[in-house]
């Protein structure tokens, strides 16, 4: 390298106008180049190459509390025009997906709110969002029965949770749910971390109603071979991370196992790498144990998920167009 390569690229000013779309906007992030304006364009210009990509498959990881913040029906769209072909997720996440798939609501609330006088109220806080304790209840009570129906109909049989998932799929009507829209659109949805979310609880309550030859069963590791063929069998893997956590943990080690690597990596987390915690580490960090390739398009933005990920849907989206149809190898 010469001295005058470090000065080929400059940093050209952005510049805004009336009425810019979104992605003009992140074209002139891309002009820019530079902190999480770069950051975002480059998450763009990632995920539109994965999705031309034909050979690629796009894992989306799903962590934090984004689906009851708002985020629902991005990622029901992304499922429904094949630009994702498997979720990973936390359980909670698909827990309020199917909280408002029976009715519920999450409610615009303050995390200043005095917890005391809403726990008084039986309303639940995350963060600034409310949810009333009786649609959680409602949920709760549907899905015990569910699960004595799915039970019945697959005859003592365990079902991994991504078979789970799909049965619940199967049994809604909320053509906006995930779950709804990834049954129909046959993209697997897989929840490693099932028991450690509300799921668990609604088997709890449906257990204790019924014989022990009428029990769901969940099998644990039954999903694991599920997706590592589905990483083998897949000539590229692409990854897209909202948050971190279980989900991600999943891709990577299922890249890994499979001997693949992942070829297309967006990290969006606002965590630390100091505290070694899986969500903050570095995409460069998961090169050593063979998670990432070293030839990785890849990118970690630092930012809000319900700012960052719509932005670059958006962006992308638009630069699709309304006809485009992905073509994938099978």
């Amino acid at each position: 390298m010469e001295r005058e390569d470090l000065f080929r690229d400059p940093v050209i000013h952005m510049k805004l106008k009336t009425q810019m779309t979104v992605n003009q906007l992140i074209q002139e992030f891309n002009k820019s180049g530079s902190f999480g304006a770069g950051r975002i364009a480059t998450a763009c210009n990632i995920y539109e190459r994965m999705i031309r990509d034909e050979k690629c498959t796009i894992f989306l990881a799903i962590a934090g509390a984004v689906v009851p913040a708002g985020l629902r029906s991005i990622i029901v769209d992304l499922i429904r025009r094949r630009l994702v072909d498997a979720i990973v997720t936390t359980g909670a996440n698909m827990i309020h997906d199917l909280l408002e798939a029976m009715g519920g609501h999450h409610y615009k609330g303050s995390h200043n709110a005095d917890d005391s006088v809403l726990y008084k109220y039986h309303t639940y806080r995350i963060y600034d969002i409310f949810v009333p304790e009786e649609d959680f209840i409602k949920e709760d009570s549907k899905l015990a029965e569910m699960f004595d129906e799915i039970a019945e109909d697959n005859n003592g049989s365990a079902l991994s949770s991504n078979e789970l998932m799909e049965e619940i799929g199967k049994r809604i009507n909320d053509p906006n749910s995930i779950l709804k829209a990834a049954y129909e659109s046959k993209v697997p949805v897989f929840v490693p971390a099932v028991r450690d979310s509300e799921f668990c609880y609604i088997h709890w309550l449906h257990a204790s109603r019924n014989t022990s030859d009428k029990i769901l069963k969940v099998d644990a590791f039954k999903e694991v071979s599920s997706i590592i063929d589905l990483a083998s069998n897949s000539s590229r893997i692409g990854m897209i991370v909202l948050g971190g956590g279980v989900p991600r943990n999943t891709v990577q080690h299922t890249a890994a196992i499979a001997r693949k690597g992942i070829e297309y990596a967006i990290l969006i987390t606002m965590d630390r790498p100091e505290t070694g915690g899986l969500s903050g580490s570095t995409l460069r960090e998961a090169m050593s144990w063979g998670k990432i390739k070293p030839s990785a398009d890849k990118v970690t933005v630092v930012g809000d998920v319900l700012i960052v990920f719509p932005l670059i849907a958006a962006s992308v989206l638009e630069r699709l167009g309304s006809k485009y149809q992905r073509k994938r190898e099978k």
